[in-house]
């Protein structure tokens, strides 16, 4: 006698194919690791924000991004205003902002989720966009996604989090940096194929 399963009745559903487009994080490559260290975005009372990380794509870069909250600071409101011994309020995440600056002069805003694209347009620039994050209390993290690679030279991330009092602030690169990660990146196989 066969035993069914609970889900044996259940019709299987192949997954529409996904078109990749150039301009998104490639899944078919593995990235080459930025040396610069954590470079301070910000540093307020109740917070600091740092790029923890930067890792390379043939087309594009990825940019770890890490906030700490200080304990005890009163979270997103700042007035202290909590329940003895419960948890703080979690920061405003939302309000964070990030943007570059390279060296040709060319400007790029960070969105938080999708592209802002319709279909299967081409952005008409360098695009910033999260696509993955989490956090608690006191502490939050995004991975950003940068496309395309930046022009050789001097480039700057800039930040800014005004509800937890850190006003615009930069920290320099050379992209040159991330330039040669790119050439150390892997690719595994085409993305047609994967």
């Amino acid at each position: 006698m066969a035993y069914m399963t609970f889900f044996d009745d259940m019709p299987t559903e192949e997954p529409e194919p996904r078109v990749h487009h150039p301009w998104d994080p490639p899944e078919t490559e593995f990235p080459a690791v930025v040396p610069s260290g954590p470079l301070m975005l910000g540093r307020a009372e109740r917070a600091a924000v740092a790029i923890t990380g930067i890792s390379a794509y043939s087309a594009g870069f990825e940019i770890f991004v890490t906030a700490r909250f200080r304990p005890g600071a009163g979270g997103a409101s700042g007035s202290g205003d909590r329940v003895p011994g419960g948890p703080e309020p979690a920061p405003p995440r939302r309000s964070f902002r990030l943007g570059m600056q390279f060296a040709d002069g060319t400007r790029v805003i960070g969105q938080h989720g999708g592209s802002g694209l319709s279909g299967d347009d081409e952005p008409p620039g360098p695009i910033l966009r999260t696509f993955l994050g989490g956090g608690g209390p006191r502490s939050s993290f995004w991975r950003w996604w940068a496309w395309p690679l930046p022009p050789p030279g001097p480039m700057e991330f800039v930040c800014e989090w005004p509800a937890l009092g850190i006003p615009e602030t930069r920290a320099g690169l050379d992209a040159q940096l991330i330039l040669d990660a790119a050439g150390r990146s892997i690719r595994l196989w085409s993305e047609e194929e994967g």
